[in-house]
């Protein structure tokens, strides 16, 4: 992991420090806390004995800190996690948090302003606040890059990617060292991979910027037999290869690094949906009412499952399965790699669940559901529902980027709040559909 230079680093805080105002932390609040969702606050006597009771202040400064988690420990531990911090962004009066972008460098929120507040990811402490952009500007994505420093240290930066200007920023402070004005205007949101943003573009183009130089020259046309037709979904980039495609059904894989070609194919209508990547197959949602497995080294069409609808939601690889939601069929789970199966192989399908899969959680897919915000865990065996964890408090959750198998959390109020497992996922993840 690659360090900070020179920023000054508060005081970590106790457990609840950033919650101060609200209960004073004290080891019997502490006690209280950990063992609320397992014990009855108030329990009685068992065997005609003696069981200590909780004194009713310590019972009333948990109950304020319980409603002042993003995620109460009860619930965290519905989701096979433990609530590792707790913290708030700067957000202006009347204003809210917008963005979020995580990584084991740095927790970066921004809110309506396009001020960026940096978050140091193992302790939550806040490290500084800055402008990220212009308040006009929208931003699409934004990361912590390497560069060598003139000491010759190794040390980050971090890029801001706007509609219309790529901002880079000073670890240190937030300062603004540089802009730079895009040769190709992006029309997606960007895949990070280092040093580079990749993107695509109303022209029909992948493009790649250099965050460390500014320069977005190198470019490839998704379907330049075709024509330029515009990507309109976030390229995929795994394993230093990036899939994409276009709106009239081009396809292709270049290496993430410098842009070489690996393969292209033509499907019957467009792509609407970023497509995923497994460990040796690209998985394509199109239009045409397919969804295809591409060998991910040659190209070569492993199989395609046939809908009655145009897919325009995004496939999710899941351990051995990949997860599709289809209109009219729900919840689709087919083998990622099935033995001549040319239409695919289906190994279970349920209702549509309301949501999107973020993450695998205990050999189950997470579905999160911002509208109802709900979190659904649905078993990759079988594809039954484990169980529903409601999170009213929650605007936006995503899966960790820092550690696998926990959440982020965040609200439009600046709250944020990291979600570390109880368990490390080990094999669990690989094996969880056998």
């Amino acid at each position: 992991m690659m360090k900070f230079d020179r920023v000054a680093s508060p005081a970590r805080p106790s457990p609840l420090a950033v919650l101060s105002g609200v209960a004073r932390w004290t080891p019997a609040l502490a006690l209280a806390t950990a063992g609320f969702a397992a014990a009855p606050m108030h329990a009685a006597p068992v065997g005609g004995g003696e069981q200590a009771q909780t004194p009713p202040r310590v019972a009333a400064d948990v109950a304020k800190v319980l409603e002042t988690y993003l995620i109460g420990p009860a619930a965290a531990a519905d989701l096979g996690c433990r609530v590792n911090w707790q913290t708030y962004a700067v957000v202006p009066e009347g204003g809210a948090l917008k963005f979020l972008d995580s990584s084991s460098d740095a927790v970066l929120a921004v809110n309506n302003r396009n001020e960026v507040t940096l978050i140091r990811p193992e302790t939550g402490d806040r490290a500084w606040t800055a402008s990220a952009a212009d308040p006009i500007d929208k931003i699409i994505g934004m990361g912590v890059f390497p560069f060598s420093s003139r000491t010759g240290t190794d040390a980050i930066r971090i890029g801001v990617m706007t509609d219309a200007v790529f901002y880079t920023l000073s670890a240190d402070n937030g300062a603004t060292i540089a802009r730079a004005r895009y040769t190709h205007v992006p029309s997606t949101s960007p895949a990070h991979v280092g040093k580079l943003f990749i993107y695509g573009t109303s022209s029909g183009r992948v493009a790649w910027l250099n965050a460390a130089t500014g320069n977005d020259g190198r470019t490839h046309v998704v379907d330049a037999v075709g024509g330029a037709s515009p990507v309109i979904a976030k390229p995929a980039v795994h394993d230093g290869v990036v899939v994409t495609g276009d709106r009239s059904g081009g396809v292709v894989a270049l290496g993430a690094a410098n842009g070489d070609f690996r393969w292209k194919k033509k499907l019957l209508a467009g792509v609407s949906a970023s497509p995923a990547i497994g460990s040796s197959a690209a998985f394509v949602a199109s239009d045409d009412q397919y969804l295809y497995a591409f060998d991910l080294a040659t190209g070569t069409t492993l199989w395609k499952y046939f809908t009655q609808t145009p897919l325009t939601t995004s496939p999710f690889v899941a351990g051995e399965l990949v997860l599709q939601d289809v209109p009219g069929e729900g919840l689709v789970a087919l083998t990622q790699n099935p033995e001549s199966q040319p239409g695919g192989e289906v190994r279970w399908k349920r209702e549509r669940v309301m949501g999107t899969p973020i993450a695998i959680v205990d050999n189950a897919a997470a579905f999160w559901c911002a509208k109802c915000r709900k979190v659904t865990l649905v078993a990759l065996k079988d594809g039954s529902i484990l169980r529903e964890v409601s999170l009213p408090a929650v605007d936006n959750l995503e899966a960790d980027t820092i550690e696998e198998g926990g959440f982020l959390a965040w609200s439009a109020d600046g709250r944020i709040e990291r979600l570390s497992p109880r368990t490390k996922p080990a094999a669990a993840t690989a094996n969880a559909a056998k």
